[in-house]
């Protein structure tokens, strides 16, 4: 009978040693994916950042020339 209590111990510490080492494992993977997952997000937030400021100057500029030439129409129509 003691063996028998014995072996229920020792397959019950193996069973959770079994069960961290998998979480264990899950969790490493995880870390990894993440960064990969930023590392190849990195430059494409960059290029996204630059086509932004560009269309911004743009729309910026375009929008100052519109309220230059509404001024202009505005001050000739008096």
């Amino acid at each position: 009978m003691p063996v028998a209590v014995r072996l229920v111990e020792v397959l019950t510490l193996v069973t959770l040693l079994g069960i961290l080492t998998a979480f264990s494992m899950f969790v490493v993977l995880a870390q990894r994916l993440v960064f990969i997952l930023l590392l190849l997000l990195t430059p494409l937030t960059y290029g996204i950042q630059i086509l932004l400021r560009i269309s911004e100057k743009i729309l910026v500029t375009s929008l100052s020339g519109l309220l230059s030439v509404t001024n202009s129409v505005g001050d000739n129509m008096e």
